[in-house]
């Protein structure tokens, strides 16, 4: 035994100390109390024992990626459902998951279900592996439980797993993977990064079969089909060339598609040929992609929603132009690449989405993009660009400022509080966080004067804020709507609708406006709401809707008509992270007015030169303009004459790249007398022009290489090897945007390190359908974009000889001393038995709870006392402590009690017959004495 912190027995000292001075009535509760002073006292020094034990913690590590088979998710729950029904007292159960990256599901505390984003389109073994090491307490037994495919990407596992080793820590596997034994697949592709306009090119794809058959193959160009072959192919690789030529600058995107046609028939001694698997058990490396980059200058993208003419305005100006609707841009890296700057011209944020507008504003200042804005009704502020991921890339801000309100505004917003407002969106984060989130925007949109109510529905309205002014302190409101959870249900619209009219009715202000969020498939018992909408007519009562769906879902229809007899808007979005956004973009319309609609002059300024080179004198007045303010760090080139003296041209380096705001419309309803100016297109093209910047490249004896190899992207600089010394000032750094469509762009940046005496080398990990757009920096020869860059498809997805995958885990199973479950349950029965501390203070604190009980049943009763009287023999050699008093004992002759001493007595005799008289005495005397103890 052992004590861990012996320092405590010192405390026996006082405690012994406090026994003398104030020691108990009786021998009994003496002795009880030293003991329990004893037993505390060691407690408090917790002694402990080392005993054999079996048990410890086993980390699931479990694959979450693409490549998994169908049925993965169900078989990894019941793996997690077996593990936790046959696991011991000891025993605890972590899960971490993963795929492009590794996230920790449980610790121990135990599992709720996969709740983290890990994303499917890679597999980060190694990490999942470093992480699930990183899960195992320190000094306990651990083992590892891999459920994957054993496909894996980016760094080899065979590092984590003798890490792993090193900790005593075996990895065991459950394997799970699809059929590969008839995989046709485009194994690999040769085609070139760049191009210049008109050069032709060659695409080598190697197509791997299963057997002999007969297989098609083509190539096309973005939906085009530029080739395509057919052919008999042996069972292994075959070669496929095409041919094609370069077409204008920007970016092409590229695709090669394999499928078989006939199966040959099976030769005799061939055991390659015969009749493949039905159906592809790994369709998705039938298509491989590539980019090819077309060098020169690269054009401009206009995104306008109206046929406006401003293309053709530019060409005329002297730029490469192309038009497009918000619905034909997708705006994905891939896209922009191929563009020098985008003009967005009058076109509300929800006609892109989220995704496009995130891509624009991480391409602007990570890949040096440009970017410029018109005005009109439907942009900047009207348009819902505020809240936006483009509003911080812009160079003038759209507050709502207080001198330039249409009334004073009382608004309520009624929030849907269902059920399925509880879904996790990602980052921790719920549908019902989010929607708190713009609602508390929208506080922070309104002046301390309006008016403003919040009220929580479920199936039944619940009053979050009754209406009342906004005020100077909203943080504590605020912090009250942030704190609104889901409660189950569904909403009712109209008991939301009456909910939120009934506060508006207490105010007088001269604009009142409810703004209704409901989830677009789950709006219950509209009631009478079309009787309600009149009375909220005639009462001046305004109604927006806010759809958490699209509006092909079941209630999308409702909600419209709600909005449509309201006299308001209504918005449709599947993503929650678009809540805050369109909550603050029906905030600008009712309560500011941020368009000024009526002919306004304006005036150049001297920063016009930066941008054009040459001066603009003498322009006629704008139909109209959006009403914005210039940021502290950006140029103003021209602006109104009016009362606000607003931003008209606005702009400044937006990180790599350039933004620039013209508030105005180039074209449309309101461009006013500008509109026929002779020197607006000439004006246009010269602001478009500085915004795309100019085309870069590195100086010096140097060149640039990528190769894409086993889902990384390697960038070489080359130097000279006749070269006298290094051509760079510091280290070369290369700068990475990368994104898969759907989600936010990431930027990144490293050094570069050398590889070999003249090159220097960066490596850039891709996963699936992710894009690369890098910035190569090189101090003292300058900067230079690199080419965009993709994989064919998901590494995991390649090509492998059947049985690799579990070849992988077996090595890793191998070097760990692990092995393969059939039953994952028997891992518990692997654990080692070993010496374990196993601490004694519970004990002791028990017995010592025992003890203090004990004491106390003696003090008030004496029972014990009387038991020792009753139940035991008084020792032989014993005195009593006191002579019987005189009044108790009888009176004995003289004659019987020289009798008594001179006649020796038997041994035992005292016990066998009558107690003798002083036995008798001493016993009456005791029985007084516990009598005197009671009362």
């Amino acid at each position: 035994m052992t004590l861990l912190e012996p320092a405590w027995l010192a405390i026996a000292i006082p405690l012994a100390f406090a026994l003398a001075r104030w020691p108990p009535a009786t021998r009994l509760r003496r002795l009880l109390r030293a003991a329990l002073f004893g037993v505390l006292a060691l407690a408090l020094a917790r002694p402990a024992v080392l005993l054999p034990r079996r048990g410890g913690t086993l980390v699931v590590v479990a694959d979450r990626s693409a490549s998994m088979p169908a049925e993965s998710a169900e078989v990894e729950d019941e793996v997690l459902r077996r593990l936790a029904s046959a696991r011991g007292v000891h025993d605890r159960l972590a899960v971490a998951a993963f795929g492009a990256r590794a996230a920790a599901e449980s610790a121990g505390e135990g599992f709720h279900g996969f709740t983290a984003d890990v994303g499917r389109e890679a597999s980060d073994l190694a990490a999942a592996l470093d992480l699930a090491l990183g899960l195992l307490p320190a000094g306990d037994a651990g083992r590892l439980l891999v459920v994957s495919d054993g496909r894996w990407t980016g760094r080899d596992p065979e590092g984590a797993a003798a890490r792993a080793a090193l900790r005593g820590a075996a990895i065991d596997y459950r394997l799970l993977e699809r059929a590969a034994t008839a995989d046709l697949a485009v194994e690999r592709l040769e085609a070139p990064h760049q191009a210049s306009p008109g050069e032709g090119f060659l695409v080598s794809a190697w197509v791997r079969s299963p057997a002999r058959q007969e297989v098609e193959v083509e190539l096309r160009r973005g939906g085009r089909l530029v080739a395509a072959g057919r052919r008999q192919v042996a069972a292994g690789r075959s070669r496929f060339t095409f041919r094609d030529r370069a077409g204008a600058a920007g970016v092409e995107q590229y695709s090669v598609t394999v499928r078989g046609v006939t199966v040959a028939p099976a030769a005799a001694g061939d055991p390659a040929a015969g009749d493949p698997a039905a159906g592809d058990p790994v369709p998705e490396n039938d298509v491989a992609r590539f980019l090819l980059e077309v060098r020169g200058p690269r054009p401009v993208l206009v995104v306008s929603g109206a046929a406006t003419g401003t293309a053709e305005l530019l060409r005329r100006g002297g730029l490469d132009a192309r038009a497009a609707a918000p619905g034909e841009a997708a705006l994905t890296l891939a896209e922009l690449a191929g563009y020098s700057a985008v003009v967005l011209e009058n076109v509300p944020a929800g006609d892109l989405g989220e995704a496009a507008l995130e891509s624009l504003a991480a391409w602007v200042r990570g890949a040096g993009g440009g970017l410029m804005m018109t005005g009109g009704e439907h942009s900047f502020g009207p348009g819902g660009y505020s809240r936006s991921p483009l509003e911080e890339v812009l160079p003038v801000s759209m507050e709502l400022r207080q001198e330039h309100r249409k009334m004073a505004l009382a608004m309520a917003v009624a929030l849907d509080r269902s059920g399925s407002m509880a879904v996790a969106v990602g980052g921790g984060r719920t549908k019902m966080d989010l929607a708190n989130l713009a609602t508390a925007e929208v506080l922070g949109l309104l002046s301390p004067f309006d008016d403003f109510a919040v009220v929580a529905v479920d199936s039944s309205p619940h009053i979050v804020l009754p209406l009342e002014p906004v005020g100077e302190a909203t943080a504590a409101k605020r912090e009250t709507i942030l704190r609104i959870d889901s409660a189950g249900g569904g909403i009712f619209v109209y008991a939301a609708l009456h909910a939120a009219v009934e506060q508006l009715l207490r105010s007088q202000a001269g604009a009142r406006h409810v703004l209704l969020f409901a989830d677009a498939a789950d709006a219950e018992e509209p009631g009478a709401y079309r009787e309600l909408l009149e009375r909220c007519a005639r009462s001046g009562i305004t109604v927006s809707v806010v759809g958490l769906g699209t509006a092909a879902d079941v209630d999308a229809p409702l909600l419209r008509d709600v909005a449509t007899r309201g006299g308001g808007r209504v918005f449709f979005t599947a993503s929650p992270e678009a809540l805050p956004r369109l909550f603050a973009q029906d905030a600008f319309v009712v309560a500011r007015s941020t368009f000024v609609g009526e002919p306004t002059a304006f005036a150049f300024t001297a920063a016009l030169r930066t941008l054009s080179g040459q001066p603009f004198d003498g322009p006629p007045r704008l139909g109209g303009y959006n009403l914005t303010y210039l940021r502290p760090e950006a140029q103003l080139a021209a602006l109104t004459r009016d009362d606000h003296e607003a931003p008209v041209v606005a702009f400044w380096q937006a990180g790599l790249g350039r933004a620039l705001a013209w508030t105005a419309e180039l074209g449309g309803a309101h461009a006013g007398e500008l509109g026929a100016w002779p020197r607006l297109g000439e004006l246009a093209a010269s602001l478009v022009r500085w915004t795309a910047g100019e085309s870069d490249a590195l100086g010096g004896d140097v060149a640039v290489t990528q190769e894409l190899r086993r889902g990384t992207l390697r960038v070489a600089l080359h130097l000279d090897p006749e070269r006298q010394g290094d051509p760079f000032t510091a280290p070369p750094r290369l700068a990475v945007l990368s994104g898969v469509p759907g989600r936010p762009p990431a930027a990144a940046e490293q050094a570069m390190r050398w590889r070999d005496p003249d090159t220097l080398e960066a490596v850039v990990e891709l996963a699936g359908e992710e894009v690369a757009l890098g910035r190569l920096e090189v101090p003292g020869l300058g900067s230079a974009a690199l080419a965009p860059a993709r994989l064919p498809y998901a590494p995991e997805y390649a090509p492998a000889e059947p049985g690799a995958g579990h070849l992988a885990l077996e090595r890793l199973a191998r070097t760990t001393g692990g092995r393969q479950r059939i039953d994952v349950a028997d891992v518990w029965d692997d654990f080692e038995r070993r010496p374990r501390t196993v601490e004694l203070t519970p004990w002791l604190l028990a017995l010592a709870l025992v003890l203090l009980l004990l004491e106390v049943l003696e003090r008030r009763t004496a029972l014990l006392s009387s038991r020792w009287r009753v139940g035991w023999r008084l020792p032989r050699w014993r005195r009593p402590a006191a002579e019987p008093r005189a009044e108790t004992a009888a009176p004995r002759p003289q004659a019987a009690v020289a009798r008594q001493r001179e006649t020796p007595q038997e041994p035992g005799a005292a016990e066998a017959g009558e107690p003798s008289g002083i036995l008798s005495a001493l016993e009456r005397a005791r029985q007084r004495s516990g009598r005197r103890t009671r009362r």
